[in-house]
């Protein structure tokens, strides 16, 4: 059956797939996607395209598209934005701006245009024209599959689109990829730059999800969330999936501090705003908001400054507010971690002139936090991560160690607990004395630092000469190691005088007082492995690791395994091995 008759027979359908924040577990919206009939030989949206394409009736298809997503989205009880993918060459098409403007009026909620890059874009001018023109009445637009087109920067530079899709070739197996994860990084960083919130689309797994969310990105989709359906996903099932009781960044949420402020739109008279800073001193900025987007901000010092000119007040007095706005200011989700905020205040050298963060949720404005208060949050952290800090490499102790594995644990995810202990360390203390030996054990620290915190791994100090690595995912990246273990030999011979490296030995005490020769310093390393619902506590892991160290340091290469994957109908099988 030809195309053409199944769209005069309206036998596509429309089905939704849900896009969610993975942070606060709500729903942001659904993605419209179109179908055939089920064992057609037209049943996917790319063979639907394929057809239109060759029958030569792709703008028929597009309406089709857009009017069963929004019929059926008002049919059921979906909430939140409506998100329809469309090609940017039918959006220069001055027909396809009224039929969208039609459309819009038959739904309550907001719409959101995916454009994607399938086919070039044959008029970027008229495609910026409609965009801007469909924006002032309401509509949002997304880039889609950034990253798998030829031009979707220049695109996102032309239209400065509110969302950016990733394409789901960069999400898939991400925790395991190095290179993935510094491309999604950058994107997070241009997104934040240019006031776009990123969505991950194909998360098939919760280890994608949370290195999605370690590198700041909580707006996401894919079958590991919600399949497409024509029906809603409740919300309940939306909270019991993303349950993130166990997400470290709520203690560091940036909610408690947003406080609300007087707000005015760009139409406003500048004299208004000349009433509210006399009216009220503690005001130190004001926002300008139309329809929830920000505008600008207006600063207490440089505003009272331009109104005390000889003709400052006369000249502006009766213009809009738009005339006096500034637009660099300081922008930041609600949902974002603190740690993002408190980088953001470091990127900017007129922090203190800022005064103010200006906070959106979900692309909307939602109040404002002023820097001290921010400025003193942060401290108050700095001052409880001191308190469960080792005091001699401020890395994390036992308190936070013992809370990450449990939350890794907890969350149901793979992970690996690697456990380092340096060898010969007592025999080196006696012979260079305790002053040299802390050197040693604050640099070992900072190289394990330098070594795995760039990848979003916990280093944290158990004390003395044992330090631990939680690596949140079962297969870690072996280049570290091999890495970690290069530059180890080569900066150790810093600590040594020339007679012990010629040797590459030194004369201690042992344990039984006599004296032997010991070898140079060296690292093992005791590796617990453990797979999805392991559910073992902190207090197992570390007796699991204290075990397995006697077993590392005979090995020949220094590293010892141990492999705990549980079974629903056994006990759990341990494995140890050397690598």
């Amino acid at each position: 059956m030809p195309l053409k008759k199944l769209l005069s027979s309206q036998e596509l359908h429309s089905v939704y797939q849900p896009i969610v924040d993975t942070y606060r577990s709500s729903i942001i919206g659904y993605e419209s996607l179109i179908r055939g009939p089920v064992n057609h030989a037209l049943a996917s949206p790319l063979a639907l395209f394929r057809a239109a394409e060759q029958e030569n009736i792709k703008p028929q298809l597009e309406n089709y598209c857009i009017g069963s997503a929004i019929e059926n989205y008002n049919s059921d009880s979906f909430n939140g934005f409506l998100f329809i993918n469309i090609d940017p060459n039918f959006l220069t098409e001055r027909e396809t701006v009224h039929f969208l403007l039609e459309q819009q009026a038959l739904i309550s909620s907001n719409i959101v245009l995916e454009l994607s890059e399938q086919y070039p874009i044959e008029d970027i001018a008229a495609l910026k024209r409609h965009v801007h023109a469909l924006r002032t009445e309401g509509f949002r637009f997304a880039i889609d599959d950034l990253g798998a087109g030829h031009s979707s920067m220049k695109l996102w530079a032309e239209i400065r689109p509110e969302y950016v899709k990733i394409d789901r070739y960069f999400i898939s197996d991400i925790h395991n990829n190095p290179y993935k994860k510094e491309f999604v990084q950058h994107i997070v960083t241009l997104a934040k730059n240019l006031h776009a919130t990123v969505i991950a689309e194909g998360i098939e797994c919760m280890e994608e999800l949370r290195q999605l969310q370690r590198l700041g990105i909580f707006a996401m989709q894919g079958y590991f969330i919600g399949m497409p359906s024509p029906l809603h996903l409740p919300e309940g099932q939306i909270k019991h999936l993303l349950s993130n009781e166990d997400n470290i960044l709520r203690d560091d949420s940036l909610e408690p501090l947003v406080e609300d402020t007087t707000v005015v739109d760009s139409e406003r008279k500048v004299a208004d705003l000349l009433d509210y800073f006399r009216q009220n001193k503690r005001l130190v900025a004001i926002p300008v908001v139309d329809h929830g987007v920000i505008k600008g901000i207006v600063r207490r010092g440089q505003f009272m400054e331009l109104m005390s000119t000889p003709y400052g007040r006369a000249l502006y007095a009766g213009k809009p507010i738009a005339s006096v706005i500034q637009t660099n200011f300081l922008v930041i989700d609600v949902h974002s971690p603190i740690e993002q905020a408190s980088a953001l205040l470091t990127e900017h050298e007129d922090t203190l002139e800022q005064m103010v963060l200006l906070i959106v949720r979900q692309d909307e404005y939602a109040g404002i936090i002023p820097v001290p208060s921010l400025l003193r949050r942060i401290t108050e952290l700095r001052i409880q991560n001191a308190r469960y800090a080792n005091p001699l490499t401020l890395l994390p102790g036992n308190v936070p160690i013992n809370q990450h594995i449990d939350q890794c644990s907890a969350a149901n995810c793979e992970f690996s607990v690697l456990y380092f202990d340096l060898n010969n360390f007592k025999p080196y203390n006696d012979v260079y004395g305790y002053h040299q030996g802390d050197q040693i054990i604050q640099w070992f620290a900072q190289l394990l630092y330098e070594t795995f915190t760039p990848k979003g791994h916990f280093v944290g100090h158990v004390g003395g000469d044992d330090f631990i690595v939680v690596v949140d995912e079962h297969e870690f990246e072996e280049s570290l190691l091999t890495k970690l273990k290069t530059q180890f030999t080569q900066q150790i011979k810093d600590f040594y005088r020339p007679q012990h490296l010629e040797e590459s030995s030194l004369f201690a005490r042992s344990r039984d007082g006599q004296f032997k020769r010991f070898p140079l310093l060296d690292y093992s390393l005791a590796i617990v492995q453990l797979a999805k619902n392991s559910e073992l506590s902190h207090q197992e892991v570390a007796a699991l690791a204290a075990q397995l160290k006697s077993d590392a340091k005979r090995a020949s290469n220094g590293i010892a395994i141990y492999t705990h994957s549980p079974s629903p109908s056994q006990q759990p099988q341990t494995s140890l091995a050397n690598h």
